[in-house]
This record gives C-alpha cells, structure tokens and sequence, in this order.
C-alpha cells in the first residue's frame, strides 16, 4: 500500500510540474511593458523610442527575451489564438529594439543592420520555439500564414518613422481585439501617413498597403474596403471608398530611426 501511494505521489509531483511548465510563460508580459513605458515617449499617433535609456538598463529586456527563448513549441500549440498573436507581436517588437541595441547609437536606420546580400530582417540572433531564427520569420512565416489578421501590420514596428507608433505597453491576449483596433484607427488618421486630397479625389497611403495588399484583400475584399471605416467617419465618404471611386497613390516610406532625441 505504501509502495502504492508513493507511485501516486510522484505522477502527481510529475504531472504538476508539466502543467506547471506549460503555463510558466507570464502572459501579461511585464518585463517588456515595463521597458515600454519607460521608454516609449508617445505623442498622438506617434511615438518615439528613448533607445540609449534601454541600452543603460538593459535587465528588463534581456529577461524577457530569455522568456521568449524558454517558450517550447509543445508550450505554445496550448495557448489560445490570442494569446499566441500576442506573444508574436510583443517578441516581434522587443527583438527589433534588441537588433537595434545592437550597433547603437552608430546607426540612422534600421536598413543600415544586416549581411551584405541580406537586409536585417534576415538576420538570426534570437531563438523562438527551440530554433535559431529572424524577424522575417515571425511576421511572415508563422504571423500572416497562420492567422488572417492584417490588423497585426499596424502592431510589428520596425524601428522606424514610417512605422506604426510603437505603444508605451503590451499587446495582451485579453485585450488584444481592442489595441489591434486602437493600433489600426490612431495609424490611419495619422495626416502624415495617410489622408484623403479630395481636391483630386485621391487617398495617399502608407506603402504598407502596397506591399501587404493581399493581407488587406483577403479579409476585407479590397485595400479600399479595408481602409474605408478607418480612414474617415463620413458615411458617403466610405461607400464611395469602398466602391472603388478614388484613386490611391502610395506614400515614400521613412525608414529613419524613431528614437527619441
């Protein structure tokens, strides 16, 4: 009976440990949320990043690309489809600073990181679900391919004005809907990224609309039909958007450093 009860013990001790394993990942993310807000200066639809302040107290950061690390695949099948976006937007975000940390303040743009016949986005120096991996990977092999949510373009900042802002906190799974929509509206009715001229009866957008058309086309229909509830409140305004009645020129990119001065 003793020898029974021992056997009990230890499958208990073994399987509370692997639950234990499973759920150890902190999603509310407060080792990044904390260096967002004290980094993140936000103005409106903008913002900037204090990077030389993450580069003096660099603690934060390090632990929390350790715990993006530590994440198993096996770990992250069992999260819930928010919880899983989340995670990939947030390490998205805090490995791009952590790229840029690594040849500031000696840099204007993020174009200027990367190999010779490769731009920076290709570049491995993180691990992510056991393999040595790039950004590149987490938007577009696993971000855009396993979820239709082109929401999510105007949450991955790379480092740049041309970018949507940065936010001063987390994307989490419980609020996720909500910042992705906060993310898309504040990124759209920002004059200087994109606006209507109805004076020639044409919107500028932001070359992200461009390169990501199918992302747009494929959830709303068309680029227009996506961007017409966002990018004005006028009723006609958006049907005759969403029709197909203006012409759209997209925007130069600007791929300068949003750090802040």
């Amino acid at each position: 009976m003793n020898g029974r009860i021992k056997f009990m013990l230890v499958g208990l001790l073994l399987f509370s440990l692997m639950l234990e394993t499973a759920w150890a990942f902190d999603h509310s993310h407060r080792l990044f949320d904390d260096v967002l807000k004290q980094a993140v200066e936000v103005d409106g639809p903008k913002s900037r990043v204090r990077y030389g302040w993450i580069q003096n107290n660099p603690d934060k950061l390090n632990r929390y690309q350790q715990e993006i690390e530590g994440v198993t695949r096996s770990e992250y099948e069992q999260w819930s489809k928010e919880q899983q976006k989340a995670f990939l937007i947030n390490a998205y975000n805090a490995l791009t600073i952590k790229l840029i940390l690594s040849k500031y303040p000696d840099l204007d743009s993020i174009k200027d990181l990367g190999g010779f016949f490769s731009g920076p986005w290709k570049v491995k120096f993180f691990r992510l679900l056991g393999e040595e991996q790039h950004l590149d990977h987490i938007e577009h092999s696993v971000l855009r391919k396993d979820f239709t949510e082109p929401r999510i373009h105007f949450a991955l900042v790379c480092a740049s004005i041309g970018c949507p802002a940065l936010p001063n906190e987390v994307f989490t799974a419980d609020r996720l809907n909500e910042q992705l929509n906060d993310a898309t509206k504040k990124f759209l009715k920002d004059k200087d990224r994109n606006y209507i001229d109805d004076g020639s009866n044409t919107m500028h957008l932001s070359s992200i609309f461009k390169w990501f058309k199918g992302d747009f086309a494929k959830k709303a229909g068309s680029v227009e039909k996506f961007v017409a509830p966002w990018i004005t409140d006028d009723k006609q305004l958006q049907q005759k958007i969403r029709d197909g009645k203006m012409d759209i020129t997209y925007l130069d990119y600007d791929w300068n450093l949003n750090r802040s001065e």
